[in-house]
């Protein structure tokens, strides 16, 4: 009986051995996993503090060849050393630019390098942000000189690790700018690009359907890479390189935020490039809005005139805000601009009875902007815009037996469009009576407008001497300024 304990006792251990070492080894496997994603989040933090450092030792280096620059020309007691203290005494003293494009053409000699730009603009908005300036032309390249490059935090080669879920790996794009500042420098810029270039070894973008990557812009909305052809998706077992087309001039940039996946165990790594803006966005010689303005370089706020749809219009711009926020732009009311001022007043001194032609003047008091023709008494509209018209005369008959009657029409380009008339039955002795004729009329440029004798009895016409009881007078109301040269 001792025996068959003994025996009893041993198994018991022996299985109290087996269940601690299996416990142990599963213990064991969670904490290897637990130290593959802590490597994998402590690799991210320590490649982002790469690229930190990187950029410090670049503008440490750029700080340090310049004084060494600056040391050999006081050397030499050479000229350009005046001008590289007249450059930093330009920059000191003068206002900050909004990008290298701007620096660019205020001083083409300026070298590249890293420099202080403010695109929501001096003063205003958020503080200026450190970019990168490439001032020399470069062959067969995209960038101009004065192209501003925004530096982030993934510049370099990012392993996208083993994990096997669409977009299971995310990696955020941190830029050295806020928001607002790289929005602003878009808008002012013609184009800008980015683009990705993802290594691959059987580490596919999108496979038998699945779409295993993509990407989220400014406003985090996804966008896959199903349109694009990838070289990825062949899972080849030799590492290939997929360009991904980048987006220029588009209202998603900057990316955002990169998700992927290694859902056949191979190895992939992603490296996105710097947003690069150049050129300086188009603006029409006269401002239409708050927006022209802010990009022509306004930055103080208050009330504007700008172009209109048809005419001039005051409005109050807010440059403290951005073009796509509340309250950047107040319209207040149109203002009283003319690019040419017109108006006239003439009068005759004869008497004038013929009818079917334009009736001519004699006597010209007031014929601003030249558009009024006295002695053929034909109106020139100089510009498009709304026009007003007046015409008061004097009818005289003398006696009849038949009707007396007299009538004068306004004329636009040989059609009738007004008309004023009078007729009196059994007129006795001379008789006289006023004629009176007011229109406003809409313009084109070039139209011509005149006045007519349509209708007179044999013993009616206009009177006039040199007192002058005809009067034609008109003038420009509104000038569709958006229509003039």
């Amino acid at each position: 009986m001792l025996h068959s304990f003994s025996e009893t006792v041993q198994s018991f251990l022996l299985i109290l051995a087996l269940s601690t070492c299996f416990t142990a080894a599963l213990d064991l496997q969670a904490k290897v996993e637990k130290l593959e994603k802590d490597y994998d989040k402590i690799k991210e933090h320590l490649e982002a503090k790469i690229i930190v450092l990187e950029t410090k030792v670049s503008l440490l280096e750029a700080k340090v060849e310049k004084q060494d620059s600056l040391l050999a020309v006081l050397k030499k007691g050479h000229k350009p050393l005046k001008d590289n203290v007249d450059i930093n005494e330009h920059r000191r003293h003068n206002a900050t630019l909004r990008t290298c494009h701007e620096i660019h053409v205020a001083n083409p000699s300026y070298p590249s390098g890293m420099y202080w730009i403010d695109p929501d603009g001096q003063g205003i908005g958020d503080p200026p942000i450190h970019v990168h300036c490439a001032m020399e032309e470069v062959e067969n390249n995209w960038y101009q000189p004065g192209t501003t490059s925004m530096l982030h935090d993934s510049e370099s080669k990012m392993d996208i690790g083993n994990c096997t879920e669409p977009g299971c790996y995310s990696r955020q794009i941190k830029y050295y700018a806020s928001d607002r500042q790289i929005e602003a420098l878009i808008q002012l810029s013609q184009n800008c690009a980015q683009n990705i270039v993802f290594f691959c070894k059987k580490s596919p973008l999108n496979y038998n359907g699945i779409a295993y990557a993509w990407w989220n812009d400014k406003d985090g909305k996804r966008h896959e890479f199903s349109n694009w052809l990838s070289t990825c998706d062949k899972l080849s077992d030799t590492e290939l390189i997929d360009h991904v087309p980048g987006i220029i001039r588009d209202k998603r940039l900057p990316y955002t935020r990169f998700h992927f996946s290694n859902p056949f165990k191979g190895s992939g790594q992603h490296q996105v490039s710097r947003l690069r803006c150049h050129g300086k966005a188009k603006t029409e010689a006269m401002p239409a809005s708050c927006e022209d303005l802010w990009r022509m370089g306004h930055t103080l706020n208050g009330i504007y005139s700008v172009r209109g749809a048809k005419q001039m219009e005051t409005v109050f711009c807010q440059f403290d805000k951005r073009p796509n926020e509340q309250g950047f732009q107040k319209w207040i009311g149109y203002v009283d601009v003319k690019s040419l001022p017109t108006y006239f007043y003439v009068r005759k001194n004869t008497a004038f009875n013929r009818m079917n032609v334009a009736i001519p003047f004699e006597v010209e008091k007031v014929n601003v902007g030249n558009a009024m023709d006295l002695k053929a008494g034909i109106f020139t509209a100089p510009r498009d815009g709304i026009y007003f018209f007046s015409f008061n005369g004097l009818a005289s008959s003398g006696p009849t037996k038949e009707t007396a009657y007299s009538g004068v029409g306004l004329f636009l380009n040989a059609i009738q469009v007004g008309r004023t008339w009078l007729h009196e039955a059994d007129v006795t002795s001379n008789h006289d009576r006023p004629l009176t004729l007011q229109l406003t009329l809409k313009l084109k440029a070039n139209d011509r407008v005149w006045l007519e004798i349509t209708g007179m009895a044999e013993t009616s016409f206009l009177y006039d001497n040199h007192h002058g009881h005809n009067h034609f007078t008109g003038f420009m109301l509104d000038e569709e300024i958006a229509n003039s040269p």
